[in-house]
């Protein structure tokens, strides 16, 4: 168990640094691309991101169960099922990207009529979103070789790919729009950025794994059925990503206008930041799960979920509170005044971010296990209600209708796989929520409400408006903040014995880290 915790340590810390340095650059230049697309132009290719929603979640949830089915044989040394579910994963992802992008290029004039697309863009966005459409599903086809690096759990390496790949595309963006390029100048930025994280893929994914090797001969459709009859569930989990993702823009697109699309697409955007900054800390649990799956350690599942539960609130509440409540502070620093609905987007898609948290340890439980079904009714609710609410509520109450829905819809899908996961393992939630979730909730609250208070008395007496000054404040309150939240969770005793024990063991392999660690939890 040692050995599978310090893997899970080791790619959680590997995945934070590249995604985190990936996100963080693509976040710190939406100004930059904003101030030269302009609103209009800006809002088709926040756009672009549905066309990728729709080819991520109509992979069949192939996806995951390429990283289960490399994980589960690589543990068990089965070379030929490991090459076998790769060629069958292969070509059935170049039929359903095939498929898609013909619907994609059949439809092309109804998409640009469905979402607004004012006539004198319209060649544009036409360019811009088939080019996306190939690029996607190119993605899909060869993604098959990113999982492979994850499924071995070398998630160094392809961070290390990650991180490379988002500097040249960060680069790209800044001579393509500085040149004159536009739209389609940063949609094919988007093109060399996917074929070179893909084909370096390739490379590392022969190199870590000798006895790669694809034959046609491989083609198997037994491994073709074990991939569907796992992938159909996650399908519909797929596509609630997509929904709760996706779906709010394409509402505002099709009821409202594309700057409406603009201010929902950078509220969006801190959202998407603090999920994928939670999403890290589960990232590297459904390769390791269903290692232990494998080697028949049940009891050691279980007993993860606890302590994982306890680990992700106490990274997760600190970061996702703290930006519901400084979110106007943080958008005013990244993108300047006058974007109180994209503050107003941000708080509420956060909220669902939190949410959503609560379930996510026993979500890739269920993955890596091999049964997603109770994943797959929590995505149907979540699928239902957002779809339900979003049109109900955007008709009654324009655009923050629109935005309530998706964090309802969250909380309905989430209490009820709470209900259902808590009731087939016996294991009490209350129990779980004393042990891991109340004291980092409540310390998290307390500070950052003491903190935005003191920062708003602060504001109204200097009149704050230069980003500078923005800068300053939050970066006072995130070095008050954070300190304080680990000493006073550390003073309230959350930690115990085990816990101890377990975390500093993890991370003996990194002195530095070891020991800010074993400042933090005693």
């Amino acid at each position: 168990m040692s050995t599978i915790s310090q893997k899970i340590f080791r790619n959680t810390l590997f995945n934070t640094l590249g995604n985190v340095f990936a996100a963080t650059l693509q976040i710190l230049i939406i100004p930059y691309i904003l101030l030269k697309l302009g609103q209009d132009r800006f809002g088709i290719w926040a756009l672009v991101s549905v066309i990728f929603g729709v080819f991520t979640a109509l992979d069949f949830g192939t996806g995951t169960a390429f990283v289960k089915y490399f994980s589960e044989y690589e543990a068990k040394k089965e070379a030929e099922n490991f090459n076998r579910v790769m060629v069958a994963g292969f070509f059935l992802m170049v039929i359903f990207s095939s498929l898609l992008i013909l619907v994609v290029f059949l439809l092309k004039s109804d998409i640009i009529i469905f979402f607004n697309i004012p006539i004198h863009l319209k060649n544009e966005a036409t360019f811009v979103f088939t080019t996306a459409a190939i690029i996607f599903g190119f993605n899909n086809t060869f993604g098959v070789f990113q999982a492979i690096l994850k499924g071995m759990q070398r998630m160094e390496i392809s961070n290390s790919i990650n991180i490379i790949v988002s500097t040249i595309y960060v680069i790209g963006i800044f001579v393509a729009l500085h040149y004159g390029f536009g739209l389609r100048g940063l949609i094919l930025i988007h093109g060399i950025r996917i074929f070179l994280i893909n084909i370096v893929s390739i490379v590392y994914s022969k190199k870590i794994f000798n006895a790669l090797s694809f034959k046609i001969s491989y083609f198997d459709f037994t491994k073709v059925k074990s991939i569907l009859s796992y992938g159909v569930k996650m399908q519909i989990n797929s596509i609630a990503n997509l929904v709760n993702l996706q779906t709010d823009k394409t509402i505002i697109g099709y009821f409202l206008n594309l700057a409406s699309i603009a201010a929902y697409e950078i509220g969006q955007k801190i959202s998407l930041f603090s999920r994928m900054i939670v999403g890290l800390a589960l990232s590297a649990l459904v390769p390791a799960i269903s290692e232990l799956d494998a080697i028949g350690k049940r009891q050691s599942i279980l007993k993860l979920y606890e302590r994982g539960n306890k680990y992700i609130a106490s990274f997760a509440f600190p970061i996702l509170i703290f930006t519901i409540t400084f979110a106007d502070f943080l958008i005013n620093l990244w993108m300047g005044s006058g974007f109180e609905k994209s503050v107003f987007v941000a708080r509420l898609l956060v909220l669902g971010v939190l949410v959503n948290m609560l379930t996510g340890v026993g979500v890739m439980i269920v993955r890596g296990i091999g049964k997603p079904l109770y994943e797959t009714e929590y995505a149907v609710i979540c699928l239902a209600a957002n779809i339900i609410l979003g049109i109900l509520l955007v008709r009654a109450y324009g655009f923050s209708g629109v935005v309530i829905a998706a964090p309802i819809s969250v909380t309905l899908g989430s209490i009820y796989f709470i209900v259902k996961f808590h009731s087939l393992y016996k294991f009490s939630f209350f129990t779980l929520a004393r042990r891991a979730y109340v004291k980092p909730f409540l310390i998290s609250v307390g500070l950052a409400g003491i903190l935005y208070l003191l920062s708003l008395i602060i504001t109204k007496t200097i009149q704050m408006d230069a980003r500078i000054e923005f800068f300053l404040l939050v970066l006072a309150n995130g070095m008050l903040y954070f300190p304080a939240f680990v000493w006073l969770l550390k003073k309230s005793g959350f930690w115990d014995e085990q816990d101890k024990i377990h975390l500093v063991s993890t991370v003996e392999r990194y002195p530095l880290l070891g020991k800010l660690v074993a400042f933090s939890i005693g």
